[in-house]
């Protein structure tokens, strides 16, 4: 088989069942609640909740209205830096910062994990880089049309990627506890 037949570049909007802007609004920040994604807490594909925001009951109802975060979506951000991903694991409830999107992929056409890795692409960052040194942040209909390559086996993919970033996760925090 040809390299052609392997790869099929994607609109991001066809791989994702839903893609749901976040609140345009900062809300009443709290010491503990229920936890708050913001921008800063997007670290290479993952969530780093070593600086925390949260917000509590009422303010998380009124920030999932349109959606609630859940496993396997992917939190991409809109500015600040622009195009900055991680998923959503498992048992964590949540709710969005501003300047960020929710997408919702649809599993039955791609892998969670797999287009996780696709959009820290550098194919895919280099479109966003385009956006950026025009405006100054990623609007939903750009976003919609981010051209996406996927494998015919990205689902295999997609699991010895997350395999290979959990291994180097686990790496980071023995170096984290040697060093303490």
């Amino acid at each position: 088989m040809s390299n052609k037949q392997n790869i099929t570049i994607n609109r991001l909007d066809t791989l994702c069942s839903d893609i749901i802007d976040c609140s345009h609004s900062t809300p009443v920040w709290r010491e503990r609640g229920i936890r708050v994604i913001r921008n800063f807490n997007l670290n290479e594909g993952s969530l780093d909740f070593s600086k925390g925001a949260f917000v509590d009951e009422k303010t998380y109802l009124e920030r999932t209205k349109r959606a609630v975060p859940e496993a396997e979506d992917i939190v991409i951000s809109r500015e600040a830096p622009m195009g900055t991903v991680a998923i959503i694991p498992h048992n964590l409830k949540c709710c969005l910062g501003q300047r960020l999107v929710l997408l919702k992929v649809n599993s039955d056409i791609c892998s969670s994990s797999y287009l996780l890795f696709a959009l820290m692409s550098g194919f895919v960052q280099n479109q966003f880089n385009k956006i950026g040194s025009t405006v100054s942040n990623l609007t939903i209909p750009e976003l919609k049309e981010t051209k996406i390559p996927l494998v015919k086996n990205h689902k295999a993919i997609g699991k010895l990627l997350e395999s290979i970033a959990n291994k180097i996760q686990v790496n980071k925090q023995i170096n984290d506890n040697l060093a303490a």
